[in-house]
């Protein structure tokens, strides 16, 4: 083997130091860029634990509308970002399936107390548990007779009030939703649909012929400002003798809502219907019955009227 020269001993000797230096700033490198990742990797671990899977509005909900499961999402949030109390979905399935002692499903509403935008995480204070129970002689019923608030829009909720020329005024059914009556395409300005029961039919169709009988007075429907918060007003009017009458032997009405409305006219007869009955007792007999016809036949037109439209628009007829 042949002898290195000095100069290339030198040159040999500074490549091997050279490949050991950058050996070790490699080893140096990997060594920083391991732990650096070993610290990315336990944040990233700590960023995931600290999600949480929340509950989010896909569209943009008014305060007393329903929430169902169509309008929610599930979306994984910062448990510092996602607010105290924020809803995951398994809370939504335990708030919308509630039961009863025995063990039967009651059928539960999810109502937004607020206006919710869309893309808003849920929490706990932003709606509020209805327990609905539909008894078997709830109807969906139509009124043409009430004097409707101008920017009346279905899903409002209202409460149908009696006015009197004297200036009483009463309740008579209170925080009902409605739907505007659709003729095929167009809305109603004058007919609206509520589900009511038995006793509120028969409620309303009392007020309805007082109504008619007194010259001068209004039925009358009064929105809710915020009807997810507010809840229903008390019940003010009373039917007259012969409704109640009919209200206690009535075989449609359920028990409870004819304890109810017999108790109303047992414990508040006198101090609110006497002010109807004062009214009608100034009013003859005929000038009653005329008021009662017209109202009627204005109703029966106006139902008529409105059932051609829906025809005419739906079937061309």
């Amino acid at each position: 083997m042949a002898t290195l020269n000095p100069l290339e001993k030198k040159a040999r000797t500074s490549f091997i130091k050279g490949l050991v230096i950058a050996g070790l700033i490699g080893v140096i490198i990997i060594v920083i860029l391991a732990v650096l990742i070993f610290k990315m990797n336990e944040k990233d671990k700590a960023r995931i634990a600290a999600q949480k899977s929340v509950l989010i509005i896909n569209q943009d909900i008014k305060s007393g509308e329903e929430i169902t499961m169509d309008f929610v999402s599930t979306q994984l949030a910062n448990a510092e970002v996602a607010s105290t109390g924020a809803l995951s979905m398994g809370d939504f399935n335990q708030l919308s399936t509630l039961t009863d002692e025995a063990g039967n499903l009651l059928p539960v509403k999810v109502i937004a107390k607020i206006d919710i935008p869309a893309k808003t995480i849920i929490t706990a204070d932003m709606i509020s548990v209805e327990n609905e129970i539909v008894t078997d002689d709830v109807r969906e019923q139509e009124y043409n007779m009430i004097v409707l608030p101008s920017a009346l829009e279905s899903g409002d909720t209202i409460d149908i009030r009696l006015s009197l020329p004297s200036g009483e005024d009463y309740i008579v059914i209170s925080k009902k939703k409605v739907t505007l009556a659709d003729l095929g395409g167009t809305f109603s300005a004058q007919t609206i649909l509520m589900n009511v029961n038995e006793g509120e039919i028969l409620t309303m169709s009392a007020a309805i012929v007082d109504a008619y009988q007194i010259s001068g007075s209004k039925l009358y429907a009064t929105k809710y400002v915020d009807p997810g918060f507010q809840g229903a007003s008390t019940q003010t009017y009373v039917p007259s003798t012969a409704t109640v009458n009919l209200i206690n032997i009535d075989p449609n009405i359920v028990t409870t809502a004819r304890n109810a409305l017999i108790s109303r006219y047992n414990n508040s007869y006198s101090q609110y219907r006497s002010g109807v009955d004062n009214a009608l007792n100034g009013i003859d007999e005929t000038t009653r019955q005329s008021g009662i016809e017209s109202g009627r036949s204005s109703e029966i037109a106006t139902q008529q009227s409105e059932r051609q439209t829906y025809l005419e628009q739906m079937y061309g007829m």
